[in-house]
């Protein structure tokens, strides 16, 4: 690896890891109040300029831990690291008006390397859910707040080996770690003496969880190539430490008397990850264009969270499409024939079914790879123009747009250049 390299690599690495937790703050939406919050979309800059996919897809130059099996692609001396920035714009649309948020966060870090021609390996510090959202309902005489924060966080260690020459098989083993706090008031604002009841619980996560992967690659000619991939991962409860705080406050003249009702500290409980099922498949033409898919499915029916069924959960689905294409991979005179043309479509059936409705959120993606000189180091940016939810049965239609912009570092190890 170059000595330039190395300092910036480490840098970035200290950066992250103490600033992965306030980086997971990303999101303002009004349904991250169910379950573990908002999902978060998976995938680096390629994944998500085509759609989001990656369950079939196989590249030297990336890392893909949406399938641990696509790791056997990297080459036996090279080294990538993977960073990026995520941030988004929306209009939360309801029949009585819309309001626009906006943010940015760090999105992800990642390394890949190989430990044997056989066997390569990845880890990395991702976000897996979000939740942060502030609500109010106003009546003639009471006022309710709602409010949350913080998200669950996963680092992946995974590896894969190869079978045989066109099978391999991989595993990422997640540590999910985390916390979701939130908290209601009820306050009484024209009665005196009346009280009002603050009560606040906070969920710490913190257990391992499995995502198994196969890929069958096989080359159709001499430039064509056919991949098959599949992931599962099992029905997980993670290990979490709940804590509660109830308290009553009597408004006066004077200010506020605070009485503690409930102050309960760490009852241990855990909120279930379902199983999840995926298969996808991509065919392309090395160095000209790639065509892939997705299907994935989530039994969230069956989960409880914190010991109670989610009455709010249905099962999830999605599909995935998306394509990449390069003008001309060897013509050096033009740079932009070199850059990577990405498109892609995605649509969920989100595991939220609310008045009878289950939201869906579905949006076209677009995105480029963008070469560093003549090296496999590729500046990534994708956007994601989509919408969730409705504004009908007095929900709200999420109208937004995405954006990620990520780094990948293509270098090689264990290499030394003589000079003749």
């Amino acid at each position: 690896m170059s000595k330039k390299i190395k300092p910036l690599i480490l840098i970035l690495a200290v950066f992250f890891l103490f600033s992965g937790a306030e980086a997971q703050k990303n999101t303002y939406s009004p349904y991250s109040r169910f379950g573990i919050g908002d999902i978060t979309k998976e995938g680096f800059g390629r994944n998500l300029g085509m759609g989001g996919i990656g369950l079939g897809l196989r590249d030297a130059g990336h890392i893909n831990y949406l399938n641990p099996a696509s790791y056997t692609a990297q080459d036996t001396n090279s080294f990538i690291f993977s960073t990026g920035l995520a941030g988004n714009t929306m209009q939360l649309a309801s029949t009585g008006g819309s309001h626009n948020v906006s943010n940015i966060t760090l999105s992800h870090l990642a390394i890949g390397f190989p430990v044997s021609r056989w066997w390569k390996t990845s880890f990395g510090l991702v976000p897996y859910s979000q939740m942060g959202y502030k609500l109010i309902d106003v009546d003639l005489q009471s006022e309710h707040y709602y409010e949350g924060n913080g998200g669950i966080n996963q680092f992946f260690f995974g590896n894969a080996i190869s079978l045989t020459e066109n099978l391999s098989a991989g595993v990422n083993i997640s540590y999910m770690f985390g916390s979701l706090t939130q908290t209601r008031s009820l306050v009484f604002p024209l009665a005196e003496n009346t009280f009002g009841v603050n009560s606040t619980s906070r969920a710490m996560v913190g257990d391992f969880h499995l995502r198994y992967g196969l890929q069958y690659s096989r080359n159709l000619g001499e430039d064509y190539r056919f991949t098959l991939g599949a992931v599962y991962e099992n029905k997980t409860p993670l290990k979490t430490d709940q804590d509660w705080l109830i308290i009553n406050q009597l408004s006066t003249a004077d200010g506020q008397v605070r009485d503690t009702v409930l102050n309960h500290i760490a009852s241990e409980s855990s909120i279930d990850l379902p199983a999840r099922y995926g298969i996808g498949a991509s065919f392309g033409k090395r160095n000209k264009f790639l065509i892939g898919a997705d299907y994935s499915f989530q039994q969230w029916s069956e989960t409880s969270f914190l010991g109670q069924q989610g009455d709010s959960l249905v099962n999830s689905s999605s599909f995935k499409i998306g394509a990449q294409y390069i003008p001309d991979y060897t013509d050096f005179r033009s740079y932009w024939k070199n850059i990577q043309y990405r498109i892609g479509f995605h649509y969920t059936d989100t595991y939220l079914q609310l008045r009878g409705h289950q939201l869906r959120d579905y949006g076209l993606t677009v995105g480029v790879g963008i070469p560093y000189g003549n090296t496999r180091t590729t500046f990534n940016f994708a956007v994601d123009i989509g919408r969730r939810g409705t504004k009908d049965y007095n929900l709200i239609q999420e109208n937004y747009i995405m954006f990620n912009l990520s780094l990948s570092l293509y270098d090689f190890w264990f290499f030394q250049r003589r000079i003749e």
